[in-house]
């Protein structure tokens, strides 16, 4: 009987692994395969660690690995503070006005990032953005978002913040709630306000669920492709020039070199995984 059991466990299992091996595994195993090789479209040779080097003497490449870091620092607390507050703030409100806040901020999520995007582009245009007519009232502006790379970072951030916090804030709600009902009722039977309840009561009890958020959270953007080619373009001065960006022009633009594309995609690789290491080490230790 648990032989039977276990076979039917891996027929049920099979496809998973073969969807895993074709569209995971075996693109990881051919990445790191193709950095050793100088390839274009008419021609391959192995080189070794070549690629490597090369990447690691380009400046445009180094300047995409900081930027991105950059990225990670600007947007990842936001995703982790503004979905918080506001599931911590939801808790105590009727089940459908909930559910409605809900919905409102889920809803950048499963819109289409190029549509998000197009509408930034005008809300940020110097002319016709409905912000810097917003500025214009205060006798600000016009405001050129993308005029430098402190600008075009925040405004980037910005457009990238606006369609991440919105999972988070249904994993935090979730969490939120199943905190028991107890805790909050003696923290108030002490005396404690909104804010002493928010750092004492459910920071600590969603803690599980702000490990999973920071960690998904950084690979997502160390991710960002779509915001930066549509917005920004690298711009300006490579000042918003990201590592997937970086690849996908060493690969398309500047190219064809996809030797030199896959060695920046095996950085990437390492990179993230050691960012993500670190987080969940960190968070794991304070948990302890």
């Amino acid at each position: 009987m648990e032989k039977k059991k276990r076979i039917w466990g891996y027929i049920f299992v099979f496809p998973f692994i073969c969807l895993l091996s074709i569209f995971l595994i075996y693109p990881l195993i051919k990445t790191f395969y193709l950095s050793l090789f100088e390839k274009t479209l008419y021609s391959t040779s192995f080189i070794g660690f070549d690629n490597f080097i090369k990447i690691f003497q380009d400046p445009f490449f180094l300047k995409a690995m900081v930027n991105t870091l950059y990225f990670v620092v600007l947007i990842v607390p936001f995703t982790i503070i503004i979905p918080l507050v506001f599931a911590a703030m939801l808790r105590s409100l009727h089940k459908n006005t909930k559910s409605f806040f809900r919905l409102v901020f889920y809803l950048p999520v499963v819109t289409t990032s190029i549509v998000l995007v197009f509408v930034w582009i005008w809300m940020y245009d110097m002319n016709f953005g409905i912000i810097n007519y917003i500025l214009s009232l205060f006798n600000i502006g016009p405001v050129n978002f993308f005029g430098s790379q402190f600008m075009a970072l925040l405004a980037t951030s910005n457009v990238v913040i606006t369609w991440m916090i919105g999972q988070p804030l249904i994993l935090y709600s979730a969490g939120v709630d199943n905190v028991q009902e107890e805790l909050y009722e003696s923290a108030k039977i002490d005396g404690a306000n909104f804010i002493q309840i928010f750092f004492k009561v459910t920071v600590p009890m969603v803690i599980n669920t702000t490990m999973l958020i920071v960690v998904t959270s950084t690979i997502a953007v160390f991710q960002i492709f779509v915001v930066i080619y549509l917005m920004t373009h690298g711009g300006p001065y490579h000042g918003t020039d990201t590592l997937v960006f970086s690849i996908y022009n060493t690969a398309f633009e500047i190219g064809p070199y996809f030797g030199q594309a896959a060695a920046e995609s095996v950085v990437l690789f390492v990179f993230v995984a050691i960012v993500a290491l670190f987080e969940f080490k960190l968070l794991k230790s304070k948990l302890d």
